[in-house]
């Protein structure tokens, strides 16, 4: 079965152009995730100092308490330092899918502009996931019980239109990626027939093709005595 190619992105821009219209809108998208990220970095990294410094005073304070003062403060703090270090490992997921995601990005440029299809593969791989994920998180997302970190916990149809808009429109921009690279793939193979016919075409006899041809030796003609 045939997947059926786009001829054209957005009905006025070349596919060409749309791949690299693409990968710019995709580049300049993961920047802003990246720096979304580092500053969430940032304010877990300062809770978690506000956690240990609230732990210590707590511990200062167990002479002067009661016990069941003292179990309710350290599980709290206990629960606090647990949610914000699970945080922690998120964000730095999330930060290593998007520092992938832009480079991938960045070898689908340089594709586009080169004419080298072999490097938009990882991007189309890349997304191809996200977008099967986005799909399926739309069936496997129940309530309170978090599947994907786009849309977790109580999702409602608003939530679920949302996700299937973006797996739609990362859909149609595989699609012209897709489109792109096997244009690519085309063009380079009808190039290289017409390369071989033209070789056919313009090559020399070699000496294999020529037919032997007989040499006439003369003999010596003997002498009347």
């Amino acid at each position: 079965m045939k997947m059926g190619l786009l001829k054209t992105f957005l009905y006025y821009f070349q596919l060409r152009q749309g791949t690299i219209l693409i990968a710019i809108l995709q580049l300049v998208l993961s920047g802003y995730v990246m720096i979304f990220f580092v500053l969430g970095l940032r304010h877990e990294a300062g809770i978690q100092n506000m956690i240990a410094r609230d732990t210590e005073d707590v511990l200062e304070r167990e002479a002067l308490e009661e016990i069941t003062s003292k179990h309710i403060n350290s599980h709290r703090m206990e629960l606090a330092h647990h949610n914000v270090t699970e945080k922690v490992y998120l964000i730095y997921c999330g930060l290593v899918i998007v520092i992938v995601h832009f480079v991938s990005t960045l070898l689908l440029l340089y594709g586009a502009l080169m004419n080298n299809r072999y490097l938009m593969t990882p991007w189309m791989m890349g997304m191809m996931t996200i977008i099967v994920a986005l799909i399926i998180s739309l069936f496997l997302v129940q309530e309170d019980c978090p599947f994907i970190a786009v849309i977790g916990g109580r999702a409602n149809v608003i939530d679920r239109l949302l996700v299937l808009t973006l797996a739609l429109v990362c859909l149609y921009m595989w699609l012209v990626v897709y489109s792109t690279y096997r244009y690519l793939e085309i063009k380079k193979g009808v190039i290289h027939e017409v390369h071989t016919v033209n070789e056919k075409k313009y090559m020399r006899p070699t000496t294999e093709n020529k037919k032997p041809q007989r040499q006439h030796v003369a003999l010596p003609q003997p002498y009347d005595v």
